[in-house]
Parts: structure tokens; C-alpha cells; sequence
């Protein structure tokens, strides 16, 4: 997997860039022949204001050219990063159980 780590207005520092990392591989490693590249993008929104302003948004490029993208906000930084790697996880795997089993659903109607 290929990481891609982008801030506005927090300084990303060694100790957050592992955490974005491990986080997102521990999430992500069984779907990883599955993904090209994982784009992450942290922010503060209000600046020194304060609040729930902490964003982390994760853009994921899958193999047969599909990209998942997810946010989340808090006033932790890490709090935010380690939500928005559980919805992707979790979000990835819905996407491609669907894709394996082809959308169809059976009703209860054909199973009688």
C-alpha cells in the first residue's frame, strides 16, 4: 500500500505520521492486492479557535478504478484518524463482498 499524507494548518510530526500509518495498515492489510494508493488529509479547521475542528479524510483507490473516500472530525486528532480507519475497513469490505457476490440478492420468495 502507498501512502499519501497531506496536512493544512498541523504540523505532521513523526510520532503522527506512524500513527496514520499503522492505523490505516492495520485496518486496511487484508484488502492490500486491493488498493493502489491511500491518500490521507488532516486539518484544522478553525485554526486556534478550538472546538471539533480536527478533519481526517481518507481518499482510497481500489484495483478496478473505484475511489472510497470518508471523513471524520474531533477535537483529538488521533480519535478522528483511528475512526476514520475503522469506517474504512469496514466500508471496503461491504464494497467488495458486494462486488463478489454480484449485487443480487435472493428473496425468500425463491428460496421456498
Amino acid at each position: 500500500m502507498q501512502f499519501e499524507i497531506h496536512a493544512k494548518d498541523i504540523p505532521i510530526s513523526e510520532q503522527l505520521r506512524v500513527h496514520i500509518e499503522r492505523r490505516l495498515s492495520f485496518a486496511l492489510e487484508r484488502f492490500a492486492m486491493r488498493i493502489v494508493k491511500v491518500c490521507v488529509s488532516v486539518g484544522d479547521l478553525n485554526g486556534p479557535r478550538g472546538g471539533v475542528d480536527k478533519r481526517c479524510q481518507v481518499a482510497i483507490v481500489l484495483m478496478p478504478s473505484t475511489t472510497i473516500v470518508m471523513e471524520d472530525r474531533d477535537s483529538n486528532i488521533y480519535v478522528a484518524i483511528n475512526r476514520v480507519a475503522d469506517k474504512a475497513g469496514r466500508c471496503i469490505g461491504r464494497r467488495l463482498k458486494r462486488r463478489k457476490s454480484g449485487g443480487r440478492q435472493t428473496r425468500i420468495s425463491e428460496l421456498l
